[in-house]
């Protein structure tokens, strides 16, 4: 098949810090040109890819000197313009880009399918339904019950898949710590694991990204927790990083404030033999399994009871469900199989 893959030119693909979307995406690239196809990638000029990468600027726009974020939107259009000229060149267009490419996906001949990454918001909702027809797929059967399930035309729901290859866990670790890992802010509860490690008596590393729109958050509630020296802030990290955090902790705590649609902190943690302390939000029971490869609950005070149970559970069971859930090899053969239907049905 000849597949066109449409990325927000924000971040690179993969990233080169934190961005799960776009590692995602490259992860499916690359493996679609594994498995035979011809693919090319729309996405930043600073990708890092197997197949035929066309992009419109030259770096991505979040670490560009000289785009200011007001112009954005308008580059990401450009790209979607770009394919538009030459739809004629593949069979199907996989849009991961989101709501600004729906308006130009109705316009194609050729068959698309939408992954939404991220939930359905007020500012976007008019757009979705305005385009409720064209084939959508869910990331995990939590995002399609929450993200209007009876409008939406949901052709599938696919994991995400992750690079197992990549994650191993250290028999002989020392973990001596908590970690929180992810986008600095409310939604994710990055104060709220900060409270969890000091009722628990254990350190916490934070890691991620302070995007704009919550420096003020950073400032109001994170910022004055670090003059505990039990709370070590150390910013966005690489790959590598990041697996090594996963590696050395005792858990991943994710006390969520809205319903995470999948959560690829989660997966990469338990490929990396690390259990997860989260709260009931979303996706969180299809991705973990209470008792078995994490403590889910429904409330801060029940995480912390129930946090001596961390122990019990072995990185094996972890790594189990990872390979048998969430590889890339899984989700890539899973959208080649929608591929194949939905240009079938000439959708």
């Amino acid at each position: 098949m000849r597949i066109a893959q449409l990325a927000s030119l924000t971040e690179s693909v993969p990233p080169k810090g934190y961005g799960g979307t776009e590692l995602v995406i490259g992860l499916l690239t690359d493996e679609l040109v594994k498995l035979g196809h011809e693919v090319t990638l729309f996405a930043s000029g600073d990708s890092v890819t197997k197949a035929n990468l066309v992009s419109v600027v030259s770096e991505s726009l979040r670490t560009s000197s000289h785009i200011p974020q007001t112009r954005w939107a308008a580059y990401d259009i450009r790209s979607i313009l770009n394919l538009s000229e030459i739809e004629s060149d593949f069979d199907i267009v996989h849009n991961h880009m989101g709501w600004q490419a729906l308006a130009f996906l109705s316009r194609l001949r050729t068959t698309t399918v939408t992954t939404n990454h991220n939930p359905v918001k007020d500012y976007c909702r008019d757009i979705f339904l305005s385009f409720k027809h064209l084939p959508y797929v869910a990331i995990s059967n939590a995002y399609r019950r929450l993200n209007y399930p009876r409008q939406l035309n949901y052709v599938a729901t696919v994991y995400n898949g992750i690079d197992l290859t990549t994650y191993d866990y250290n028999r002989e670790a020392k973990r001596g710590y908590l970690l929180f890992l992810g986008r600095i802010c409310h939604e994710k509860g990055t104060a709220e694991s900060i409270q969890i490690a000091h009722r628990v008596g254990l350190p916490i590393v934070i890691a991620g990204k302070v995007d704009g729109r919550d420096q003020n958050y950073f400032d109001a509630r994170i910022r004055p927790e670090l003059s505990d020296s039990s709370v070590d802030f150390i910013g966005e990290v690489t790959e590598g990083e990041k697996q090594k955090l996963y590696s050395n902790a005792i858990a991943v705590i994710y006390p969520l404030n809205f319903d995470e649609p999948f959560g690829l902190v989660m997966a990469e943690a338990l490929a990396c033999g690390t259990p997860v302390a989260a709260l009931d939000r979303g996706s969180v029971r299809e991705v973990l399994s209470d008792g078995e490869t994490a403590i889910i609950a429904d409330t801060i005070d029940t995480l912390v009871e129930r946090f001596p149970e961390i122990e019990k559970i072995s990185a094996e069971a972890c790594r189990e469900r990872v390979f048998e859930l969430f590889s890339k090899e899984r989700m890539a053969r899973a959208y080649v199989d929608i591929y194949k239907q939905l240009i079938r049905r000439g959708d």
